[in-house]
C-alpha cells in the first residue's frame, strides 16, 4: 500500500480459517523463540518478519488465550520497530516521498495489523461474561493501536484512513454496553507500563481530534498526544439525555466521524448513541500548569486549552480563488529576500571581508545587504551558494537557504489563506513558519503580505494543504543585539519589526528568533533609520521558528 492510499487501508477484519500444519506455530514457546531471534537492529528485517508473521497468525482460527497472548509476546517487538521506523519519516520534507513514504506505511500497518489482531479477540469475547477481564484488555490494546494510526496520520498531515473513526467509536460503544470503559488494565504499549482505562484512551484520542491537529507543529501534535495521558481523566463523557449533559463537544458512537461542537449538529445530540464531552474540568487543570512559570511548552499547551474552550469564529465567509503566490519561508529568507532585497556587487578583488561572512554566518556567500532602500523597484538575485568556493558545515545537504516556493491560493479569508501545492517536489512549508507571500511572478515588493503557517494537511484530492493566518502589515526589517547584563553583546541576528495601528489598538511588536530571546530580555534593535534600546515584555507566540514580543524602548 502507497502513503497515498492510506485513507484506503483495509480496517476489515480478515476471514479465518482453521490452522494447517503449515500455519504459523503459535504455541508460547515457539512464539517467545521466533521473537528472541528477531535481528531488531535490523529494523527493515525486522518489520518484515513481524508483518509477515501478524498476517498469518490473523487469518487463522486459534483459542482466545493463545490469541491474547501471542498478541502481548509481539508488543515490545512491535513498539520497538514501529519507533525505529517513526525516526526515519518524523520530521521529513512534505509530502513524504521514496523511502521515506514506504517507512510510514511499515509502521502503519504494523500498527493495523496488531490492532486487527486484538478486534477478533473482541469478536471472538464478546457474549462471554467470564471473560471480561480478558475482553477489557482486547477493548483497550485495540483502540490504543488505532490511536497511533491517527496520531502518525496526524503528525505526517495526511487524511486518516476512511473508517477509522467508526471502528474506534464501535469499540467504545462496546466497552460501553458491558459496562467495562472504566475498567483499569495494565498499559504495556508505553514506555513505562501505566494503569489506564479504555474511556481515558478513547477520551485521549477524542481530545486530539479536538487539538485541531493539522494546525499544529509535529512535535506539539506529539506533545498534546502525551499530556493527555494524564489528563483526559479529567474530562467527562455524558450520555445524551442523562440530565447532566454540560459539554461544548459530541460523538455518535456509530458513525465515521470524529467528535464535533454540539452547537454544529443542529440540536440532534438526544441521540442515545451520542456522548456529550465535557472539558471543563480539564481546562481547569490546564489553567493551573500555566500559572506555574516554570510549565514548559506554555504556549503550546495554551493553544490547546484554548481549542478544548472556546470555538474559533471566521470573520467572514471564503471565496474561491485560483491564483499562483510566491511563497518564501523563513525569517532568516523573509528578512533577506523580502524586507532587503537590494544587494550590493561582490568586491572586485579576491580578498575576503569579514563584514561579508558576519550577515551570512552559513559561510555560503559573500553578499551584503545594503538596508538604505528597503524596497528597490525589482529583486536581484542573490549569489548561487552552489558557486561559492566557501562552503560551510551548514552547506552539508546542499540545501538553498532563500527558501521561495510556487503555491496556488484555493480560498482567502478575512483573517487569512488556504493555499495548495500540487508540486510533485517536497516542500520545505512546516507549521509554526513565518512566510511572505506574493502574489505575482516578479515578486513585487509592494504587493507582499507576512503570515505565520497555522495548519497542515495532505490528501490525495487536493495534494499538500497550507492554512496561513495574516501578520500586521507594514513589516520592515531591523537587526538585533541581545544585551547581556544591559550590555550590547554584539551578537548580530535577524528581525522583523511589526509597526503600531493605532486605529485598531494593535501594538508595534517583534518578530526574532526563538533563542535567546525571552520575555524581559533587553536587546539593541537596528534598521536604516535609528536604533534603539528595547526591553521585551510579553511574549505573544513561541512556535519554534520565530517568537513574537511586545516591547518598550528604554
Amino acid at each position: 500500500m502507497r502513503l497515498d492510499d492510506l485513507k484506503d487501508m483495509n480496517l476489515k477484519l480478515p476471514q479465518r480459517t482453521a490452522p494447517g500444519s503449515l500455519s504459523f506455530n503459535t504455541t508460547p514457546a515457539a512464539i517467545t523463540k521466533w521473537l528472541d531471534d528477531l535481528p531488531l537492529l535490523n529494523t527493515g528485517k525486522s518489520q518484515q518478519l513481524i508483518d509477515g508473521a501478524l498476517e498469518q497468525i490473523n487469518a487463522v482460527n486459534i483459542p482466545t488465550d493463545n490469541r491474547q497472548q501471542t498478541l502481548e509476546l509481539f508488543t515490545p517487538a512491535v513498539m520497538c520497530v514501529t519507533d525505529a521506523l517513526k525516526k526515519k519519516f518524523l520530521d521529513k520534507q512534505l509530502p513524504l516521498k521514496g523511502n521515506n513514504q514506504i517507512y510510514a506505511t511499515q509502521a502503519l500497518e504494523l500498527c493495523n495489523k496488531m490492532a486487527a489482531g486484538y478486534r477478533i479477540l473482541v469478536e471472538d469475547l464478546q457474549g462471554k461474561t467470564a471473560e471480561l477481564p480478558q475482553l477489557t484488555i482486547a477493548l483497550h490494546r485495540a483502540l490504543r493501536y488505532l490511536s497511533e494510526i491517527l496520531l502518525t496520520s496526524y503528525r505526517i498531515y495526511m487524511q486518516y484512513p476512511a473508517g477509522l473513526w467508526k471502528t474506534i467509536n464501535e469499540l467504545y460503544a462496546v466497552a460501553d454496553a458491558n459496562n467495562l470503559s472504566q475498567q483499569t488494565v495494565t498499559d504495556i504499549t508505553l514506555k513505562e507500563a501505566a494503569e489506564s482505562s479504555i474511556e481515558t484512551v478513547y477520551k485521549q484520542i477524542l481530545l486530539l481530534s479536538l487539538a485541531c491537529p493539522y494546525r499544529l507543529r509535529q512535535g506539539e501534535i506529539h506533545l498534546a498526544y502525551n499530556t493527555l495521558v494524564n489528563w483526559a481523566g479529567a474530562s467527562q463523557l455524558h450520555r445524551a439525555g442523562d440530565g447532566n449533559t454540560y459539554g461544548l463537544f459530541s460523538v455518535n458512537l456509530l458513525s465515521d466521524n470524529p467528535p464535533s461542537y454540539r452547537t454544529l449538529e443542529n440540536g440532534n445530540t438526544t441521540d442515545a448513541n451520542t456522548r456529550i464531552l465535557d472539558t471543563k474540568n480539564m481546562s481547569a487543570q490546564i489553567r493551573e500548569s500555566l500559572d506555574n512559570d516554570k510549565t514548559p511548552n506554555f504556549d503550546t499547551l495554551q493553544r490547546l486549552m484554548l481549542a478544548w474552550g472556546d470555538m474559533p469564529k471566521r470573520q467572514f465567509a471564503r471565496h474561491p480563488q485560483d491564483a499562483p503566490v510566491k511563497l518564501i519561508i523563513g525569517l532568516s529568507a523573509i528578512h533577506q529576500l523580502v524586507l532587503d532585497p537590494c544587494i550590493e556587487e561582490p568586491e572586485a578583488d579576491d580578498s575576503i571581508k569579514d563584514k561579508h561572512y558576519l550577515q551570512d554566518p552559513t559561510f555560503e556567500t559573500s553578499t551584503s545587504i545594503n538596508t538604505g532602500n528597503r524596497y528597490g523597484s525589482s529583486f536581484k538575485q542573490r549569489v548561487d551558494p552552489s558557486a561559492s568556493h566557501l562552503k560551510g558545515a551548514y552547506a552539508a545537504e546542499n540545501k538553498n537557504t532563500t527558501r521561495i516556493e510556487s503555491w496556488k491560493i484555493a480560498d482567502i479569508s478575512a483573517g487569512g489563506y488556504c493555499l495548495l501545492w500540487d508540486s510533485d517536489e517536497i516542500s520545505c512549508a512546516r507549521v509554526g513558519e513565518l512566510v511572505a507571500m506574493i502574489e505575482n511572478e516578479q515578486l513585487d515588493p509592494d504587493k507582499w503580505q507576512l503570515g505565520t503557517i497555522r495548519r497542515m494537511k495532505f490528501t490525495e484530492e487536493r495534494g499538500l494543504e497550507l492554512g496561513v493566518q495574516l501578520l500586521s502589515p507594514g513589516a520592515r526589517a531591523i537587526w538585533v543585539y541581545p544585551c547581556k547584563e544591559g550590555v550590547n553583546s554584539g551578537d548580530k541576528m535577524q528581525g522583523i519589526l511589526l509597526p503600531e495601528i493605532k486605529a485598531i489598538k494593535v501594538e508595534a511588536s517583534l518578530l526574532l528568533p526563538s533563542l535567546p530571546f525571552r520575555t524581559g530580555s533587553m536587546a539593541t534593535v537596528e534598521d536604516s533609520e535609528l536604533t534603539n534600546t528595547v526591553s521585551l515584555t510579553r511574549q505573544l507566540e513561541n512556535s519554534g521558528s520565530f517568537a513574537q514580543y511586545h516591547f518598550t524602548t528604554v
